[in-house]
């Protein structure tokens, strides 16, 4: 659910989307950038890249002698990742447009491949991991995020609820299934990334919390549930923006639920088969006998 749907709009719409950056997005990336263990020098992929929360570290983190490829379809968040990467003088961070189901693997392959808050990106969130293994080196790292299970369970029905008078068949419309959720506990996140044959899997809760400030949650929900606001007309869609802050506000929350999870896990090296003890080394096909020839 990282910002990549959002395009760019009016200064306020900037500013709002900077302030969201810089208090949730931007943690989450370093979270990530510090349980993947980038190393100086090393190629590291960032799949579903938004904006760059997690790119613009890693590419500090590998240092000029490293690559980063942050790829994503949404031209608008790859250029606020690239005047961002400008801004921080980061000539090794290349934001690119691309499928990252399609995205083609460097020779050798990947030494890291993140892919933060994105998996739900893939149609099938399995699959599309399995794709990413496949882009990465033996002995890489895979690191992904995803939402912890209960965080930001109040937006959808704020938002539904603010949607109503001027939608009325939202108030009934059930959410649509978070296919992973059940990958919200440190447990479940742990079990699945070990069912993708990793190794040295590691999961930790990354706790976060955003007040309810229309500048930080508005945001946040039109990120998630931007399609509930398809068609409406610019005065309808802000009338729904005050009707959900004043909805979350009056349920008496002071914060908003943002926690996610990390995990990580190694692609396992192909092991040669082990001779049992006792045996012999195998011998070459061919082996020279008598005095080594002398010299014409």
């Amino acid at each position: 659910m990282e910002p990549r749907d959002v395009a760019a709009g009016s200064v306020e719409d900037e500013e709002q989307f900077d302030r969201l950056f810089s208090a949730l997005w931007s943690p989450i990336g370093a979270a990530a950038a510090k349980a993947a263990r980038l190393r100086p020098g090393v190629h590291v992929l960032d799949a579903w890249c938004g904006p760059g929360a997690f790119a613009l570290q890693a590419a500090e983190h590998v240092g000029p002698l490293g690559v980063v490829d942050a790829v994503d379809l949404a031209e608008s968040s790859l250029e606020r990742g690239r005047a961002r990467a400008e801004a921080h003088g980061l000539a090794n961070v290349r934001f690119v447009r691309g499928d990252v189901s399609d995205w083609p693997a460097p020779p050798g392959g990947y030494d890291a491949v993140v892919c933060a808050l994105g998996v739900s990106s893939f149609p099938d969130a399995a699959a599309g991991t399995e794709r990413l293994l496949g882009l990465m080196r033996p002995g890489g790292r895979l690191t992904v995020a995803v939402w912890s299970r209960d965080a930001l369970d109040p937006l959808a029905g704020a938002l539904r609820g603010a949607l109503a008078p001027e939608r009325p068949s939202a108030a009934g419309t059930p959410p649509p299934a978070d296919p992973l959720r059940r990958l919200g506990t440190l447990r479940s996140l742990r079990d699945w990334l070990a069912a993708r044959s990793l190794s040295s899997v590691e999961a930790r809760h990354v706790p976060l919390a955003l007040p309810v400030d229309p500048g930080l949650v508005w945001p946040l929900a039109l990120t998630g549930f931007r399609g509930l606001l398809d068609g409406l007309p610019a005065d309808a869609a802000e009338r729904v923006r005050r009707r959900f802050t004043e909805r979350l506000l009056a349920e008496g929350r002071g914060t908003i639920d943002a926690s996610a999870l990390v995990g990580t896990g190694t692609v396992r090296r192909v092991a040669l088969p082990r001779r049992p003890r006792g045996a012999r080394p195998p011998q070459p096909a061919y082996r020279p006998t008598g005095p080594a020839p002398k010299p014409v």
